[in-house]
């Protein structure tokens, strides 16, 4: 197994592991998202201000937001994907081919 698979695993097994265990954590306490956070956290925020709530400008429905965070998703892992090498490598082992000349 190469250094970029064994650093993937590592990586996608801790966030699962952080994923499971909040999950249950907010479970154990009793918390329960089944009327939505938007509708919550809307509901708190009128009674806070006093006000009476309305829709934003922009109207994104749920499939718009599953497809939002799907390209955001895909953006983030062909950048991280482009930027690995020099992120986490050596730099010695990256050579820049610009500077490269071929000696016959």
């Amino acid at each position: 197994m190469d250094k970029f698979t064994k650093n993937a695993f590592i990586a996608c097994a801790i966030l699962c592991a952080a994923i499971i265990a909040s999950f249950y954590v907010g479970t154990a306490l009793g918390y329960s998202m089944s009327g939505g956070a938007d509708d919550r956290v809307n509901t708190m925020a009128t009674a806070a201000g006093g006000g009476t709530a309305h829709d934003s400008w922009y109207a994104v429905t749920q499939n718009g937001e599953y497809v939002g965070f799907c390209a955001i998703g895909i953006a983030g892992g062909f950048f991280c994907g482009y930027l690995w090498v020099m992120t986490f490598e050596e730099t010695s082992k990256i050579r820049d081919t610009t500077d490269v000349t071929r000696h016959n």
